[in-house]
């Protein structure tokens, strides 16, 4: 595709020929192909002309950059935009041929429960016969094809990359995860979206956002801005009004709107359910309906994932019977509350909860299962925001039987020193460290088999914190760890030492 038409209405060009043709968009030099257009976006200048050299060197025929500020002009065409990541999202849908215009994409976002709203989705949608996509934290699904991702919402290129994937393969519907860093820097700008799911805002990312009001802005635009703009005549927002920043949401939409909520006065709410070891049943409300759902999936918080999916099927016109059995089949997404074992009567799971919310929600979902003793195995990653730390503290203290503080991806920062921000929250809610308080194994493996050694019939063990990652930060460093492999481990080793 020609340059020109690539960049229309949104770059300078400086030096070189816009007439040139752009083999394809390319924001990471390491992956520069012969014939790329590269789009240097990072914020320091002598990094940024590094990319710029390295993409180069290895044949990019343009370069797009706020300002070139090389001692010399290279042999390649140079756009100026003081806007580099939405000039880049333009061009992958120009390049791609606007893929979210031809299949229906609906966005999720919020503080938690995107994942396995995603894949809550996805299992609908299959169950309606059709080819399921999804974008998100555990990457890119369309139909069986898994696609590793490192974010959870991929940079444009990546993101339309996939879509277009998916129109190949006749995928007709996709969900995908839609973060507020994401939206803050215009990664789905360009994207069309049928219907956006608001699921709860919480403490999460304020590293980098500033503010809650800042971060709550940022998911805002998805519907106030993005959605609004949407060329689906039937565009809908969908929130949790149980939640003050959902019913903003519905406010701020100016498209259809579908409410849901645990209480009556919603448009899906349920009328009676069952929380129990063995999953969810609940009759539900939906508009003038009702229908009777049943889903493997633990407590409160994935009933108000279940109602969220179920509000956006609506919203999309699907069957309710492939709603119905949607739910049912859907085993929950990995690391969200995953069961990985039953020792002797204990029920051992690994969750994602790296955030307040998401920590206390996990906690209270288990205890109105009326386990004899929560243990909570937690910590807080490193070189992200230090606030949420003794918060999350104060929440296992005053949630959990058996706090057992730990590392989590400490990253560059000291372990011990992240350990002492957490544990000023556990002794601020009046906990005592030692067996009868809380505990702290710094090292994480040692910590789950403390966790698992201590188990006792009817005892459910929490690991929170990583969730499906199979990685441990250490420095700089990415280590293989995977909580559910420890777990299996220790307990293999405890069955060989009784069996000897």
């Amino acid at each position: 595709m020609r340059l020109e038409a690539l960049i229309a209405g949104a770059g300078r060009v400086v030096e070189g020929d816009a007439q040139l043709d752009a083999a394809g968009v390319c924001y990471d030099s390491r992956r520069v192909q012969p014939g790329d257009i590269f789009f240097a976006m990072a914020k320091d200048p002598d990094r940024n002309q590094t990319h710029i050299d390295e993409a180069l060197s290895r044949g990019a025929r343009a370069v797009v950059m706020r300002r070139w500020s090389g001692a010399s002009r290279p042999a390649a065409t140079l756009i100026e935009s003081e806007h580099p990541r939405l000039l880049m999202a333009k061009a992958a849908a120009r390049l791609f041929n606007w893929p979210s215009r031809q299949l229906e994409l609906i966005g999720v976002t919020g503080t938690s429960g995107k994942t396995t709203s995603t894949w809550l989705l996805a299992s609908i949608f299959e169950a309606a016969g059709e080819i399921p996509g999804v974008i998100g934290t555990l990457g890119i699904r369309i139909g069986d094809r898994h696609i590793p991702t490192e974010l959870t919402t991929p940079e444009s290129v990546d993101f339309e990359s996939a879509m277009a994937e998916m129109v190949r393969k006749g995928v007709r519907r996709a969900a995908a995860e839609i973060s507020s860093i994401g939206l803050a820097e215009g990664r789905v700008d360009e994207l069309n979206f049928r219907a956006c799911l608001f699921t709860n805002l919480g403490r999460d990312h304020l590293d980098y956002h500033g503010s809650v009001d800042n971060y709550f802005g940022a998911k805002l635009r998805l519907f106030s801005e993005l959605l609004a703009r949407s060329r689906h005549p039937e565009a809908a927002a969908i929130a949790y009004t149980g939640d003050p920043y959902g019913r903003r949401i519905l406010e701020a939409a100016p498209r259809r709107k579908v409410s849901f909520d645990l209480q009556p006065g919603a448009d899906v709410y349920p009328l009676r359910c069952e929380l129990g070891l063995n999953g969810i049943r609940a009759a539900v409300r939906i508009f003038d309906k009702q229908i009777d759902l049943e889903s493997p999936l633990l407590g409160k918080f994935n009933l108000l994932n279940i109602l969220g999916a179920v509000a956006v099927s609506v919203a999309l016109g699907i069957d309710v019977d492939a709603v119905v059995e949607g739910v049912r089949r859907c085993p929950g997404a990995p690391g969200r509350l995953e069961v990985v074992a039953r020792p002797n009567g204990a029920l051992v799971m690994v969750d994602y909860a790296h955030k307040p919310d998401a920590l206390a929600a996990v906690l209270e979902a288990l205890r109105k299962l009326a386990p004899a003793r929560i243990i909570c195995v937690f910590g807080c990653g490193g070189d992200r925001d230090r606030g949420k730390r003794p918060i999350m503290g104060e929440i296992a203290a005053r949630m959990a039987d058996v706090p057992l503080l730990t590392s989590d991806n400490p990253r560059t920062e000291d372990p011990l020193a992240i350990i002492a921000q957490v544990e000023a929250g556990l002794i601020g809610a009046g906990r005592v460290r030692g067996s009868g308080g809380y505990l702290v194994e710094p090292d994480r493996r040692a910590a789950i088999g403390l966790a698992l050694s201590m188990a006792r019939a009817g005892d459910m063990v929490v690991i929170a914190g990583k969730g499906h990652e199979d990685y441990q930060i250490v420095g700089t460093r990415k280590f293989h760890f995977d909580d559910r492999e420890v777990v299996r481990d220790f307990l293999r080793s405890q069955q060989e030492d009784g069996g000897a």
